[in-house]
């Protein structure tokens, strides 16, 4: 049985920055059938009519509404998925303008999930938006994943223990996950599909582990040592081939100052340009996943058995699906 003891569900969004506690706001489609076509007509060839009736059914959850997950959401949306769930946690800051699809000057420590859904809400209405501001934990995770037909995992860097969670639960209710991230011009994509490997094992933390590692990092009080450990693991797990694109030599390559940078402040390089790569890429990969049983025939790669992946580098100009029996590990820490 899954839980619904979390919240009270709200249909529409606060008009202040102040939330109001174990609340979700569930925004309904308001239907218009000739909108709802003529906005989604431009889809029609590479993808057929019937297809795009399979897409305005479809339940897509997105965990995570900074870098990637806010522009994942709102193309979505703009695809005519049917249903879209959004959850995040975080307010946005000022560092969070280069980059993020739902941060402005106007939306500084204003909710993430609830600045996203506001101007996700001004693309078109005709798709329920669900809205989790408290992010994934353990009186949320249910709700968000039940009826799914897939979930984007775009949880921060360092919230392994949120991102464990979202896989167990994930993997209890048969949804299928799919991990991308940003990274220099290029980005990789894991399907988690409970046929490989879980994210559990690929960072080697247990559920309890990696919450208290979270809780010491995000209250700064993690040692050096709690900090190395946390890095080596996702990067190894989810970023086994971190780029180098320079030439410089020694602590001066772009890799060694984005390990320092991640190592000493807890904060990811991202440059503006690659996210809308990248979130490109995962919604992509979320439309052929969700006609993966259209009688509709595509020549497409798929994404391998984790913890094999997909990696697309516009710097690098590099395509390739990895296998698990090929991954390795060539980044220096």
């Amino acid at each position: 049985m899954t839980k619904q003891t979390y919240f009270s569900i709200s249909n529409s969004l606060p008009v202040s920055k102040i939330l109001e506690p174990g609340t979700v706001y569930r925004l309904e489609a308001k239907t218009d059938a000739s909108f709802y076509q003529e906005r989604t007509d431009r889809n029609i060839g590479w993808i057929t009519a019937a297809e795009q009736e399979m897409l305005s059914s479809a339940v897509v959850g997105i965990a995570g509404c900074g870098g990637m997950g806010g522009l994942v959401a709102a193309t979505l949306v703009r695809l005519g998925i049917g249903e879209v769930r959004i959850a995040d946690c975080e307010v946005f800051d000022i560092s969070n303008i280069n980059r993020q699809f739902g941060a402005t000057r106007n939306s500084v420590g204003v909710s993430k999930a609830i600045a996203t859904a506001r101007m996700i809400r001004d693309i078109t209405e005709d798709t329920t938006l669900v809205v989790y501001p408290e992010g994934i934990n353990e009186n949320s995770v249910d709700h968000f994943l039940q009826g799914c037909d897939i979930v984007c995992d775009e949880i921060e860097f360092w919230a392994i223990g949120a991102r464990i969670l979202l896989h167990q639960k994930a993997q209890d209710l048969m949804v299928p996950l799919m991990n991308c991230s940003t990274v220099g011009f290029g980005t990789r994509l894991f399907l988690f599909d409970h046929s490989g490997m879980n994210i559990g094992d690929m960072l080697g933390f247990s559920l309890t582990e990696a919450f208290e590692l979270q809780d010491l990092i995000s209250s700064k009080e993690a040692t050096n040592e709690v900090i190395q450990s946390v890095l080596s693991s996702v990067l190894n797990a989810l970023i086994p081939e971190l780029p180098e694109y320079g030439h410089s030599e020694g602590p001066h390559r772009s890799r060694e100052r984005c390990i320092s940078r991640l190592r000493d402040e807890c904060r990811a390089p991202i440059i503006a340009t690659n996210p809308p790569l990248a979130s490109g890429f995962v919604a992509d990969q979320t439309l052929l996943y969700l006609l993966r049983k259209s009688t509709e025939r595509r020549d497409v790669i798929r994404p391998p058995i984790t913890p094999g992946y997909l990696y697309l580098d516009a710097g690098l100009m590099v395509a390739k699906s990895v296998t698990r029996m090929e991954v390795g590990n060539e980044n220096t820490l």
